[in-house]
């Protein structure tokens, strides 16, 4: 009898643990928190080689903090002021993932919108929330691979780093247009009904939201440093190519422990630094951020719980963008070269 009560004791106790964890809405996920749904970050249903929206369509992203309403052109990207300037001789392609797309913003509002404003050069927003190194370099070589006197800017930020934990590199890529990323790990199936086992993996076992162990994540993430470095180097040698390495606001938070290391920017400066060695041009926006946004007013360039720059965000990187390419790479932005 005594061991019937210690069990329902305990079942009982855990239910109230769980139901009061639910409660507090701390450890929902980013999906969770932005679309009332859980997405699993291993998942490639349905992703073909080219990650591209629908063609000619209209897409409203709608979330608690804002909505905005955003078309999309003939090729699946952004349709915007610049979008007929593809076919322009003198042109910038900006590709990368939501914070070129601009996910926060109206799409004239974009980093790649302000930028070309800024610098009176057409730039393609070719961004696409959920996109990568790999997924870019495919897109370069199915679009523009003909457009030889295209430029390029590539933008690249903590997600990246994840963006290779959850997929892998050129390997993701399998025949016939088909996409597989690695092999989720066994703890999501509970982590993804359980938030008891998500204060366990988050507050006893520190790991991020990869779900691996924090050694592992760690090697892994300094795999991608070593993966992007040679993935990008080939870009730049073969395109007239500039990476851009982009912080976050919420870095120049307070953050928790783990996501102090989920945002730990030490690793693209380490990308940077190899970049450089390999004579690849790169801008390192971090460099200019710091004095510009800290904890007291990062809340008024990026929305709170989604996390990604709002206009007045996005108008000051492509200031700072402006005024780099400006005076580290005159050469890139000039009509004539």
């Amino acid at each position: 009898m005594n061991k019937v009560l210690i069990i329902s004791v305990t079942i009982f106790s855990l239910v109230l643990v769980e139901l009061g964890l639910r409660y507090s809405n701390k450890l929902k996920t980013y999906s969770e928190q932005n679309f009332d749904s859980y997405s699993s970050a291993y998942s490639s249903e349905g992703l073909k080689h080219l990650y591209l929206w629908n063609p000619n369509d209209t897409t409203e992203i709608e979330q608690i903090e804002f909505s905005f309403t955003y078309e999309t052109n003939e090729y699946g990207l952004v349709k915007t002021k610049q979008s007929s300037a593809l076919d322009t001789i003198e042109k910038i392609i900006f590709l990368g993932d939501s914070f070129v797309f601009g996910i926060g913003a109206s799409p004239d509002s974009s980093l790649p919108a302000f930028l070309s404003e800024k610098l009176h050069i057409p730039v393609v927003n070719a961004g696409i929330p959920g996109s990568d190194p790999f997924f870019e370099e495919k897109l370069i070589d199915s679009i523009y691979s003909s457009k030889l006197d295209n430029k390029y800017l590539i933008m690249v930020n903590c997600s990246d780093l994840y963006d290779y934990i959850f997929r892998g590199g050129e390997e993701r890529f399998l025949p016939n247009n088909q996409v597989e990323y690695r092999k989720a790990p066994g703890l999501e199936k509970y982590y993804k009904n359980s938030y008891l086992v998500r204060a366990i993996a988050h507050g006893i076992l520190k790991m991020d939201y990869s779900l691996l162990s924090k050694e592992k994540a760690i090697a892994l993430k300094f795999e991608a440093v070593e993966v992007y470095t040679a993935l990008l180097l080939k870009i730049a040698q073969q395109k007239n190519l500039i990476v851009v390495i982009q912080p976050y606001a919420r870095q120049y938070s307070n953050n928790n422990s783990v996501m102090e290391e989920t945002l730990n920017y030490s690793y693209l400066n380490l990308l940077e630094s190899k970049l450089i060695k390999n004579s690849v041009r790169t801008i390192n926006l971090d460099k200019h951020l710091k004095n510009r946004i800290n904890k007291n007013n990062y809340l008024n360039y990026s929305w709170n719980i989604d996390g990604h720059y709002n206009a007045k965000g996005y108008a000051l990187l492509s200031e700072i963008l402006a005024e780099e390419l400006t005076l580290k790479y005159p050469e890139f932005i000039n009509a004539k070269e």
